[in-house]
């Protein structure tokens, strides 16, 4: 029985570590995003990542993984690498 335990602890910790990966990587993606905006980079796939990326943490799927609230964690990222990054 200690080893099924065992055995599932690491699978949790796994999904947990890629809910981690997953939502770092999109956050990261959302800061190069905003300070191409910034920087005046401008072209149809900015906008288009900021918009994808923007509805990926306004749905359950990010909330999920993450447990955050998707519009303070934009509203948060604009405030500290967009006004001031």
């Amino acid at each position: 029985m200690r080893m099924v335990n065992s055995m599932s602890a690491l699978h949790d910790d796994g999904y947990t570590a890629l809910a981690h990966a997953i939502v770092l990587t999109a956050a990261e993606s959302y800061k190069y995003t905003l300070y191409a905006l910034k920087n005046q980079h401008v072209s149809y796939s900015i906008y288009r990542r900021k918009n994808e990326l923007e509805s990926f943490f306004l749905s359950d799927w990010f909330s999920l993984l993450s447990g955050l609230d998707g519009k303070y964690f934009i509203e948060r990222m604009w405030e500290v690498y967009y006004f001031d990054g």
